[in-house]
């Protein structure tokens, strides 16, 4: 009962606030992702070093930091910049002791990657369109059709699961659960079309094909963070949102499934 409270709490405060931001967009939705980076970087890195593993954190976090400015303020520069962060990332290895640095700057990169790199699609997913409020309803979508998936997975898991998806992985994620999380994700986004709340440039089979992406590769992100949690022998990545654990807890979904989207809605207009 005290995790449920606690997730409900989290759920009432952060759920409206987040969707003000995306309706919003420009600086409340930037600040928004580079805090999420930040903080899932640094938890990233913690995992690392439960492991033994010290990551370069202090220039791995200003990079991503670097990055997700680039991404909104300069977008035509975001290539250069990332070739920069990543060159000055290695020439970091002069500096560290000449045992283990491999492994070192190669999880420092990771973390830089996995983290801002593929979550700052969000802001490129929100300014895609020409029309900006239609980047919104991308983004809303997105979030939603996310949150719907997981709380059905959830549940669904807990109700009618009994074989389990990938026990070694993620011992209480269940075949039931994952299905369910699927049909959601589909019903969520012809939901969206029904009540006119779906991106314009998204028909029907567009849209369904939205929703198997989201069902798949958002839960596909989940088991991706498990992994990392399982290797480091934690059960969540931090404890900063109560009883959702970590920031990556939260999010990991959103670090695969959103460069996914991104690149799907890119490819469409790229068709269209």
């Amino acid at each position: 009962m005290k995790n449920f409270t606690s997730r409900m709490i989290i759920n009432v405060i952060a759920i409206p606030l987040i969707i003000l931001m995306i309706r919003y967009g420009q600086w409340p939705l930037v600040i928004f992702v580079t805090l999420v980076s930040f903080l899932g970087q640094y938890e990233f890195y913690r995992l690392l070093r439960l492991k033994g593993i010290e990551p370069v954190t202090i220039m791995g976090i200003a990079a991503g930091l670097i990055w997700n400015l680039t991404v909104y303020f300069f977008p035509d520069l975001i290539g250069p910049v990332l070739m920069f962060c990543i060159a000055t990332l290695a020439l970091t290895v002069l500096f560290l002791p000449v045992e283990g640095a491999t492994l070192r700057i190669s999880t420092t990169f990771w973390g830089l990657i996995y983290i801002p790199v593929l979550f700052s699609t969000v802001v490129l997913l929100r300014q895609s369109q020409p029309e900006y409020h239609q980047g919104g309803r991308l983004v809303l979508l997105l979030f939603v059709t996310v949150w719907i998936c997981d709380s059905l997975a959830f549940v669904f898991g807990k109700w009618l699961g009994r074989r389990k998806m990938a026990a070694h992985i993620s011992p209480h994620k269940t075949v039931a659960g994952c299905i369910a999380g699927l049909i959601g994700a589909v019903l969520t986004v012809w939901l969206f079309r029904w009540l006119d709340w779906a991106p314009a440039m998204l028909d029907w089979k567009e849209l369904t094909i939205f929703g198997l992406l989201v069902g798949v590769f958002g839960q596909a992100g989940d088991f991706v963070e498990s992994v990392f949690k399982r290797d480091a022998h934690v059960k969540d990545s931090g404890t900063l949102l109560m009883g959702h654990g970590g920031v990556l807890d939260r999010f990991d979904a959103f670090f695969i499934i959103a460069p996914v989207i991104y690149a799907y809605i890119r490819l469409l207009m790229a068709l269209s």
